[in-house]
């Protein structure tokens, strides 16, 4: 069984955007959605109710989707 260790207290999707997103770069709710269903963000799921903690989430996407800046070399 998954070891997962939950900090924070527990957030529907919604709730979950506010936290993460501002109100001009949220995603949608669909897109949530998808992410919950391809696996790609943590979840908690009791009986057919999802929910999020949002510090495992961010931490999530940043580490599969942060791009970091590229390094020039000065020659």
């Amino acid at each position: 069984m998954n070891e997962m260790t939950v900090k924070g207290k527990l957030v529907d999707a919604k709730r979950l955007l506010n936290e993460l997103f501002d109100q001009d770069a949220r995603p949608s709710i669909r897109w949530l959605r998808q992410q919950t269903k391809a696996k790609a963000i943590p979840f908690i799921r009791i009986g057919h109710l999802v929910f999020f903690d949002v510090d495992m989430v961010r931490t999530a996407l940043a580490g599969k989707n942060l791009v970091g800046a590229r390094h020039l070399n000065a020659s």
